[in-house]
This record gives structure tokens, C-alpha cells and sequence, in this order.
């Protein structure tokens, strides 16, 4: 601001001490018509001065005519010019509501050479949200415009919300840059990132092996230094390495390089919980790569090896290197047994099940269907689903899986499968008619097996309050999720005490253990056959469940109230007693004016009573 040309009257007011000699200059650039910008109101323009009164007046942006003190508005406010982003807002709205209906790159790439060529996602809302775009269509707007910046190679669009817009000079500076991006990153993790944005970019360099020889040169360096302590990221670059090199036509990596075999080879023991979460396509390359990192065939046992402990796209992978190098017989081997002997994992069972028509057709059938049940179960006892719910998902959802599974098996076979099923209280009633209305579909004389337990049902139904079997359910999540597993590390803890025959703390453990299991059961069972009721509208021209019933006893003129509930709602301190106590059941049915017999506290004497009211309980 040193050569800034002070205006004449403003001059004046630094002659006179009005302002110093700094702000007559930020002052004389604020003259009427320049275009501003404040931290709280926003953008606006200078309308006038008024030197006289020591204001400036400033047309904000939905605040028109705002005065401001002179010394004030030359430290509060930002010179903008009139091609800013903000500028153009404020003074031709409606255009750049057009440019955003139909050029939101443009839109974009004009708020970002606003912004110095980066800014955060979050400021490009500011800048656009609410104004330009309104509050309800902005997110739709935004999908549109990523869509569309993907083919405008001058700007990077984020994949993380916390990383920034960048605007690029040229294409040609953009290659060069992101080279340089990858050789400057400071860790593994880094690296992969800028080599990933490379990938996606590799139309960008004219000369790609030329462009990208430091970045291999660099990578193989990196890789061999840090592998042991970042595996992931260091599997990661190597894997990218081989697919952008694949996909942009550039043969195999240069002499010396590191391969994905060496690292396999090298890192066996960790490779497990290094290629968790790799893309599908990644993961064939590192299990492609077993037979070259291990010798002879001990890469088939690394696979199988592998196969049991992994999970996700990393079964389905395994399995497809077995059988592109003719060990399908080696596979189903495996399968068969892994069920057989209930070691498959959740993973490995929903593959199995996934592809019954293809890899896994040897081992479908009943037995996998046990194995599957065996899964639930234990998952189940243990308080799940913690590890089988993507597997009861897959069990529960498939519309032809149980169709297919019981169609060649033998009747009693069938039936066994089906009862296991119909009694398994891990699923709930609806789970367990949908997969028996599957099964049917296929063997029609299973349906009596459902007429049957629809008939049980029906005779053993409890009829409880909402409030008492709530409490139920926190007693079976109470035993479930806390005194179950408790009871487990108790048991753990004994077994190292020494010889069991002698162990009195593991012999009480086992025995709470059997308890506790019995509780579990009578929990289920009680909760699976309760029918709730919040007791509206229940008729009172007699005794029944959900009704007060006033009475007298007649031999001794004492008046007496109960109020007859729930199997679980009994509260003697209250007067109300269960429907299904000695006392309900002679009430029930009964209307004002009839004489009963009543249990009484003498045992095996009853007393003889008239009911004097009836009416309808009201929940307080």
C-alpha cells in the first residue's frame, strides 16, 4: 500500500489525526463501488463515504445501507475484485445461478481461482449453498458436478471430505505434480495415496515409462525399507504398481524391482491381517502370487491355510487361484472336512453357499445346513450374533438356498433339520416360518411338522403386560450378555487351579454353568410363547384377565380387591394376582352377584366369597 494514492478528502482526515496515515490508504481503496468482504456479514459493496459523519455505508448481502466507523471498516474489511467469486454473487445473482444450473465445473473451477487454486469442501458450500444453490437441492447439485469434474482434468476432487478442491495449472504440470507429490510424501501410507491419484490420472503423461520411471525407481526403495512395519501399505504400492503398469500397457516392472511373491514369501506370517480390507481385485494378485512365493507345493497349503483364517472377498479369491491351478479336487477336500468337523467359519460357510452352483457344488447339502445351524447355535450360547449375523443374514434371505439344500436328502434327514429349525430360539417366529415355508416349497409333507407346532403354540400361549415382558427380556439379555460369559472366564480361571476331580471351584462353576443355561432356555421358551397386552377395552359384565374384581368374604363380611393381570404382572402387597393363580382361574368368568370358593391361607380350606364388582383396569 506504500504507492496508493490517497484521496484528497481522506488527506485531510489524516492531516487533521483522524486516522493515521495506513488507513487513509486502505480507506482511499475502499472508495463507492469496490467490492468488499467481512468475517460476519458477508460480502457487500461500498455505496458511499459520509467523511463528515466518520462512516462508510456498505451494501451487504441481505444487509443494504450498513454504516460503519472509518477506522472500523478499514481494519474489518477485505478488498475483493470484481471478478471474485463472491463479487460476481453479490452483483449478478441470477447469472451465476445460471452458470450453476447449467456449468457447475465452470462454477467450481471459478470459485476455486477465487481461493488461490485449493479450498475444502466446506468453503465451496459457503460459497454456494443457500445463495447460489438452495439449502434442499444442494446435495443433489454437488452429486452432479463430482460427476461431471471427474472428465475436467485441471481439478482434483477429493475422495475424503477433509481433503482439499485443487485447482491445477495445465494438464501437462498436473503429471509433473503429482509426481512430485509421490516422491515428497513423507510415509507409506502417503505414498499410496499419490500413487492411487496417479493411477486414476495416467492419461496425463504423454510419455508414461519416462514420466514414471522415478516413481518405480522410488516405490521399490521405500517398499524394501518399510515392508516390515507397514506391510499393508507396503503390499498396497506393489499391488497398484502391477495393476497401473497392467492397465496403462507398460509390460512388467523395471529389472530389480520388488515383486508382491517376494513379500509374500518374506512376510508369511503377517499376510493375514495385511490384506484385510484390499480391494477384491488386489487380493487375487497377492494369492496369485502364492505358487511363486513358495516352492513346489506348499503353496497350496499356504492357501488353505489362509482360507480358514480369512474371511470376506478373500475366501472367494483363494478359491478361484485353487481351481485356475487345477487343485479343485484339493478344495473340496478341504470344504468337506472344514464342515464335517464344524472348523468352517462364517465366511467360508456363506461362500460355500454362495457358490453351490459352482466351486462349493460337491460339499451342498443337509450336512451344511447342520453345520450352518451348529454356527448359529454356538453364536447364539455365546450372546451373538457376533460372529454369524452376516451368516444368518445369508441363511435367513436367500429364497432358494433351504429349497435346494433339502431336495435330494432323506426324509427323516429332512425332518430332523426342519424340528432343529422350528425349536432354534436364536431366530425369531417369523424367521422360523419364512425358512419352513422355503423348505415346504420343496418337500410339501413338512407341513405338518408346522401345523403341529402352530397347535402347541396356541395351547401353551401366556398372555403377559408389555411392562413384564420387557423385564423378561432384560433378564434373558442379563443372563445372554453378562452372567453367561462371566460364567465362562470363571470356568477358564478354575481349569488352571489343577486336577478337575478335585477342583471344587471348577465343579461350581460347571454346575452355575448348567443353571444358567437351564435359566437361558426357560427364559426363551416363556418369551416365545407370551402374547402382550396393554388390557384396553376389556369387558365387564364378568370376571376376566385385565378386570378388578371387588368381593366379600361371607363368613366373616371382610372386603377384599383383586385385580387380576398378567402371567408375570403377580403383586400380592398390591392385590393383583397372575390370571393363571388358583384364586383367578375360580374368579374368571364369574359375574356380580355370584359366590365362589376361594383358596384360603389355611392349606387345603377354602373360603366362600360373592362378588360385589367388576370393572375394567386402567393402567396408572
Amino acid at each position: 500500500m506504500v504507492n496508493v494514492l490517497m484521496n484528497d478528502e481522506v488527506q485531510k482526515l489524516v492531516a487533521a489525526g483522524k486516522l493515521s496515515v495506513t488507513e487513509g490508504k486502505k480507506l482511499s481503496l475502499l472508495e463507492p463501488g469496490v467490492y468488499c468482504l467481512h468475517k460476519s456479514w458477508g460480502v457487500g459493496k461500498i455505496a458511499s463515504w459520509d467523511l463528515l459523519g466518520d462512516r462508510a455505508i456498505i451494501d451487504f448481502e441481505g444487509k443494504p445501507g450498513h454504516p460503519l466507523k472509518l477506522s472500523f471498516a478499514v481494519t474489518s474489511l477485505d478488498i475483493l475484485p470484481e471478478n471474485h467469486f463472491m463479487a460476481r454473487r453479490l452483483s449478478d445473482l441470477e447469472g451465476m445461478k445460471k452458470i450453476a444450473r447449467e456449468e457447475p465445473t465452470k462454477l467450481v473451477e471459478m470459485a476455486l481461482q477465487s481461493s488461490g487454486g485449493k479450498m475444502s469442501l466446506d468453503e465451496l458450500d459457503a460459497m454456494v449453498k443457500g445463495r447460489i444453490v438452495g439449502d434442499g437441492e444442494y446435495k443433489k447439485w454437488w452429486d452432479g458436478a463430482k460427476k461431471a469434474l471427474k472428465t475436467v482434468r485441471n481439478i482434483v476432487v477429493p475422495s475424503k471430505r477433509t481433503e482439499p478442491l485443487i485447482l491445477r495449472e495445465s494438464e501437462a504440470a498436473a503429471g509433473t505434480g503429482m509426481v512430485e507429490a509421490f516422491m515428497k510424501a513423507k510415509d507409506l501410507k502417503a505414498r499410496v495415496a499419490a500413487l492411487k491419484m496417479i493411477a486414476t490420472d495416467i492419461d496425463l503423461f504423454p510419455d508414461k515409462a519416462q514420466a514414471l520411471a522415478p516413481v518405480f525407481q522410488d516405490l521399490t526403495g521405500v517398499v524394501r525399507m518399510g515392508a516390515r512395519y507397514q506391510l499393508k501399505e507396503a503390499l498396497q504400492l506393489v499391488l497398484t504398481r502391477d495393476e497401473l503398469m497392467e492397465s496403462a500397457g507398460l509390460g512388467e516392472a523395471p529389472a530389480g524391482s520388488v515383486k508382491v511373491a517376494e513379500l509374500v514369501g518374506q512376510f508369511r506370517d503377517q499376510l493375514t491381517d495385511a490384506v484385510s480390507g484390499l480391494a477384491g481385485g488386489l487380493l487375487g494378485r497377492v494369492y496369485r502370487a502364492f505358487p511363486e512365493a513358495f516352492p513346489d507345493e506348499t503353496w497350496v497349503d499356504q492357501c488353505l491355510l489362509h482360507l480358514a483364517r480369512t474371511g470376506g472377498r478373500a475366501v472367494g479369491e483363494i478359491a478361484a487361484v485353487l481351481h485356475e491351478k487345477d487343485r479343485a479336487g484339493v478344495l473340496e477336500e478341504f470344504l468337506r472336512t472344514a464342515v464335517r468337523n464344524r472348523k468352517a467359519s462364517a465366511d467360508l460357510l456363506i461362500w460355500i453357499c454362495k457358490e453351490r452352483k459352482g466351486h462349493a457344488a460337491g460339499v451342498f447339502n443337509l450336512d451344511l445346513g447342520n453345520a450352518i445351524m451348529d454356527a448359529m447355535h454356538a453364536d447364539h450360547l455365546e450372546g451373538g450374533p457376533k460372529r454369524t449375523g452376516r451368516l444368518q443374514d445369508a441363511f435367513a434371505d436367500d429364497p432358494d438356498l433351504l429349497g435346494e439344500m433339502v431336495v435330494d436328502a432323506e426324509e427323516q434327514d429332512v425332518r430332523l433339520f426342519a424340528k432343529r429349525i422350528l425349536g432354534f430360539t436364536g431366530l425369531d417366529e417369523l424367521s422360523r416360518r419364512s425358512l419352513m415355508a422355503k423348505m415346504i416349497k420343496q418337500r410339501p409333507a413338512l407341513q405338518d411338522m408346522v401345523d403341529e407346532k402352530a397347535g402347541a403354540r396356541e395351547d401353551n400361549t401366556l398372555i403377559v403386560s408389555w411392562d413384564s415382558l420387557e423385564r423378561k427380556k432384560k433378564e434373558l439379555e442379563e443372563i445372554m450378555n453378562v452372567k453367561i460369559p462371566q460364567n465362562k472366564k470363571d470356568i477358564e480361571i478354575a481349569r488352571e487351579y489343577g486336577d478337575l476331580r478335585e477342583n471344587f471351584e471348577y465343579k461350581s462353576a460347571k454346575q452355575q454353568q448348567a443353571v444358567l443355561q437351564r435359566m437361558q432356555g426357560e427364559a426363551q421358551r416363556d418369551i416365545e410363547r407370551a402374547q402382550g397386552t396393554d388390557f384396553a377395552n376389556v369387558p365387564c359384565d364378568s370376571v376376566g384377565i385385565g378386570t378388578i374384581v371387588n368381593i366379600e368374604d361371607l363368613a366373616s363380611g371382610d372386603k377384599e380387591t383383586f385385580t387380576i393381570l398378567g402371567a408375570w404382572d403377580g403383586d400380592v402387597d398390591k392385590g393383583i394376582i397372575s390370571y393363571l393363580s388358583e384364586a383367578a382361574k375360580a374368579l374368571i368368568g364369574n359375574s356380580v352377584g355370584a359366590e365362589v370358593e376361594l383358596p384360603s391361607d389355611s392349606a387345603g380350606v377354602k373360603r366362600k366369597v360373592r362378588i360385589t364388582g367388576i370393572e375394567a383396569f386402567r393402567k396408572a
